[in-house]
């Protein structure tokens, strides 16, 4: 149970960071499209920025209950609801664990993009799920990170 604890949190992590980093790199395109000078430290201190503040205590600010909560503790809801739900379609359907967490995964992060911009005034906070494209993108980086934990749930059995 620890170990899948700790693979749940490292998935969290993953996911995490590839979503910030997707998103630092939507707004470094962009800015290169409009001619700013972007470098590789320019893009690294941004990501660490990015990372750093997006999972401070008060990152998403919830309008309706005023309260604030980490950019991780968003991304971790959403995949500890997927990975509930996968797991109990395990119990009905044998199959294997990496498909079906890999499927989790992306489709926790593509809830999350499709559903944040209901809660926060039709504004979409990650510019880099504003296209269909970066949609498409953050779903990939959640397949990786559900491919991660059932890699390591297949190996726990």
């Amino acid at each position: 149970m620890l170990r899948v604890s700790f693979h749940l949190l490292f998935t969290v992590l993953i996911a995490t960071g590839l979503v910030i980093f997707q998103t630092t790199i939507s707004n470094m395109i962009w800015l290169w499209t409009i001619d700013m000078p972007v470098s590789f430290p320019i893009i690294l201190s941004t990501y660490v920025n990015d990372f750093l503040s997006m999972n401070q205590l008060k990152a998403l600010l919830i309008p309706d209950l005023e309260i604030g909560i980490p950019f991780f503790a968003l991304i971790g809801a959403g995949l500890l609801i997927a990975f509930s739900i996968a797991r109990i379609l395990l119990f009905l359907i044998p199959m294997s664990n990496t498909l079906v967490y890999s499927v989790a995964g992306g489709s926790a992060i593509i809830a999350i993009v499709v559903l944040m911009p209901l809660e926060f005034y039709n504004l979409d906070l990650l510019p880099g799920g504003r296209t269909f494209a970066g949609k498409v993108t953050l779903g990939i980086c959640g397949l990786i990170s559900g491919y991660y934990f059932g890699s390591k749930i297949q190996g726990a059995k």
